[in-house]
């Protein structure tokens, strides 16, 4: 499983347009679910996950088709309208989760 991980500042008080801008449309194969946060001190510092039900060879197949990679860049065009910055983003591979004794 990998994680796509963005955390973006986005303008003030753009966040449902943001959030509509930002779901994928048509989903990415192997996207299985993805989450959206909001920082609590600030609101408009927003975090999203995207899970990929995929190995490493899976995804790398994923992010050069160039149907796409060209879906992409038109979502990343919509979004940009909402966004002031990137803070951090990448793909990260889950290696561990971890659960409460007991809720094993």
């Amino acid at each position: 499983m990998f994680c796509a991980i963005t955390v973006r500042q986005i303008k003030p008080d753009s966040y449902e347009e943001f959030r509509k801008a930002w779901e994928p449309d048509p989903w990415l194969p192997k996207l299985t679910r993805a989450v959206v946060l909001r920082n609590q001190d600030d609101p408009d510092q927003v975090l999203t996950i995207g899970y990929f039900d995929a190995d490493a060879d899976a995804l790398d197949e994923i992010r050069d088709d160039p149907a796409v990679l060209a879906e992409e860049e038109r979502r990343l065009r919509r979004i940009s309208e909402f966004e002031e910055r990137v803070v951090l983003n990448g793909i990260y591979e889950l290696v561990e989760e971890v659960s409460p004794p007991g809720q094993r």
